[in-house]
């Protein structure tokens, strides 16, 4: 995994988190592009909760969640997939909540018979949201526990097979 960088001339933190998995990228993406799944893979981060999802993810398609900040302030953000390009990548953005600016590019790249699974995030607060200092020291923390806690979901989904099973129906 990897960490976050600053651009000297912005206040948007960039972070990057790579993990590899030994299942073949179009197994991996048909995981990925059902909203659903974001509770399989944030089963250890029960901070979060779905509030409204589509099916399967596609350009215009919007995904809202409930974030515990913290441990106890509960926040609502909304988010508009923006990118949709099988088996490749996708993202979303952010549409409501208190961020200025969130981008989130989840890219498959095959490697020998793997795939890295790879997430940019761009990320900024407004000042009077404390900018660029609670995104440092309060988000960036939670961010990096979050992915963590996936890339250890990723991890068992793999080593069970899960990934690697025929893809679950969009209900499940």
């Amino acid at each position: 995994m990897k960490g976050i960088s600053r651009k000297p001339d912005d206040n948007v933190m960039h972070f990057c988190f790579e993990q590899t998995v030994p299942v073949a990228r179009e197994r991996v993406f048909g995981f990925f592009e059902n909203p659903k799944r974001l509770e399989i893979l944030h089963a250890g981060f029960p901070k979060i909760r779905l509030l409204h999802l589509e099916p399967q993810v596609r350009v215009g398609g919007e995904l809202w969640v409930e974030v515990m900040f913290a441990g106890l302030i509960p926040m609502v953000l909304g988010f508009q997939h923006t990118l949709f390009e099988p088996p490749v990548r996708f993202g979303e953005v952010a549409t409501h909540g208190l961020f200025s600016r969130f981008v989130h590019i989840h890219e498959f790249v095959v490697c020998d018979r793997s795939t890295v699974v790879r997430d940019v995030l761009e990320i900024c607060l407004p000042w009077h949201y404390g900018g660029e200092a609670v995104v440092r020291h309060a988000v960036a923390p939670m961010i990096r526990r979050m992915f963590n806690e996936r890339a250890d979901a990723l991890r068992r989904l793999a080593g069970n097979g899960a990934l690697e099973a025929p893809q679950m129906s969009h209900d499940q």
